[in-house]
């Protein structure tokens, strides 16, 4: 309604300023008319005069079209009287004025005095050749009609045309508009929890168009970010149970070890004085379980650290070099194995060197446990589109329905990889964990002899082995 209601107001003032214009204009134009005929008749007079035409035939000749002639003779006669009626000549001859001294005799009336012109009227006198004065009226009333059935008819148009403005205005508007409807609808529905709905203007180019897919882009942002809050929400619950079964875990894990510590530590109490064989034993079991608990607690921090990529110390290094020294200090703590690597070209990468010598202990460690005694573990440095170490048992292998949750917290499978193998089951999990820190995976896959445990890391592309490994450890 303000659109139309300013439309209108606009028009309106329009209309009046051109209708004022071409009043004045067509007013001074009138008039300007009016001059020239009264001074074409001014001249035919004179030329009327010196071809010997009359007072009277004068008169005659120039009367009409609102225009009043009068004719005053040398002698003082009048002919014809500019007025409202019909022209008639006034022959009378000019009444002498009296002698001095001697009152005007009153004589017979008169016709009556012709009633004044118009106070814009026009009127020339101009002297003629034969001694004569010629009196030329213009009456301006037909100007002045002309003028008001001209208002009259601007007014009427005018009136017309605001009415035809305010309803075209109105339809124009509404239709350009109807948009915003959409758009309101639109709104109300994704208020009432229809987040997918969409303005998808047909127009996008226009100011309502742009403003429509402005508001699909925020809906979109919206949109995606309560997926990002819920996808977090449901991370921060996953995490939180995460952690409650981990520490549920942990303290069913320290309770066996707990509990042993105490059961030795009162055994030493009560028995030792009547049992002093048995006192050898005992602290060799309190040690064995302290250093179980010790081991535990241990892993269990490392298991925490592992999730932190800001401890990492990063350097460039040879991870053919990094395998070759961890393959080594396995082969001494498991002296019945046998373990032959593959490491021969140099493969470069940057990487926290102690975490990654971590996670290969961590998964020699495990293979070792489950390889029998004489068997051997192969190690292969590789590299295709990233660097690669595989490592493979000769153990009997994880089900491919286990190979994912071995690598959980303080898992273990019961079969003959369980928990005879003296584990906890926070090894594999720190090791992938380390992995992913690094930007790489840890995998457990089908082996040709047992089972198989794949790391893969991304290597530095481009670069050359000895420019890598003279900038690394």
């Amino acid at each position: 309604m303000r659109v139309v209601a300013t439309v209108v107001v606009l028009f309106a003032v329009l209309l009046v300023i051109v209708g004022s214009s071409v009043d004045v204009v067509l007013g001074q134009q009138l008039r300007r008319d009016l001059e020239a005929r009264l001074s074409d008749r001014s001249t035919r007079a004179v030329e009327l005069v010196e071809s010997g035409v009359g007072p009277e035939d004068l008169v005659q000749a120039l009367q009409g079209d609102a225009i009043r002639v009068r004719v005053t003779a040398a002698d003082g006669t009048v002919y014809g009287a500019p007025g409202s009626g019909p022209p008639e000549p006034d022959a009378r001859p000019a009444t002498p004025a009296p002698p001095a001294g001697q009152s005007k005799a009153p004589g017979p009336p008169g016709p009556p005095d012709p009633p004044a012109p118009p106070s814009d009227s026009f009127e020339i006198t101009e002297p003629l050749p034969d001694g004569s004065t010629l009196s030329l009226l213009g009456d301006t009333t037909a100007i002045a009609d002309v003028r008001r059935q001209l208002r009259i008819l601007m007014l009427g148009a005018g009136a017309v045309t605001l009415l035809l403005a305010a309803a075209a205005s109105t339809f124009a508007v509404r239709r350009a508009l109807s948009p915003l409807d959409s758009m309101t609808s639109v709104a109300r529905r994704i208020t009432n929890g229809d987040r997918g709905r969409r303005l998808l203007p047909t127009k996008p180019n226009t100011d309502l168009g742009r403003t429509a897919s402005a508001v699909d882009e925020m809906l979109d942002a919206l949109e995606d970010a309560e997926r990002r809050e819920a996808s977090a929400a449901r991370t921060a619950k996953l995490a939180e149970e995460d952690m409650r079964q981990f520490l549920a875990d942990a303290a069913h894990e320290l309770r066996t070890p707990v509990a042993g510590i105490s059961a030795l530590a009162q055994s030493l109490q009560r028995d030792a004085e009547q049992r002093p064989d048995r006192v050898a034993r005992w602290s060799e079991l309190l040690v064995d379980e302290s250093a179980r608990a010790s081991r535990l607690v241990s892993d269990m921090l490392d298991s925490v650290r592992a999730e932190s990529t800001s401890n990492l110390e990063l350097t460039d290094s040879d991870l053919a070099d990094v395998t070759r020294r961890t393959v080594e200090r396995a082969a001494l703590l498991s002296p019945h194995i046998r373990f032959d690597i593959d490491a021969a070209q140099p493969v470069p990468v940057r990487v926290d060197v102690g975490r990654i010598e971590q996670i290969l202990s961590n998964v020699l460690d495990n293979a070792a446990r489950f390889t029998p005694s004489n068997g051997t573990i192969r190690v292969a440095v590789g590299m295709d589109s990233q660097a690669v170490v595989t490592v493979d048992d000769e153990g009997l292998g994880v089900p491919e329905a286990d190979r994912e949750r071995i690598f959980e917290r303080l898992v273990r499978l019961n079969s003959a990889r369980d928990r005879s193998s003296g584990g906890v089951g926070l090894g594999l999990s720190i090791a992938r964990t380390l992995a992913r820190a690094h930007g790489g995976e840890l995998v457990c896959v089908a082996g040709p002899t047992g089972a198989r445990f794949r790391l893969s890391l991304p290597s530095l592309t481009g670069r050359s082995a000895g420019s890598t490994l003279t900038n690394g450890r």
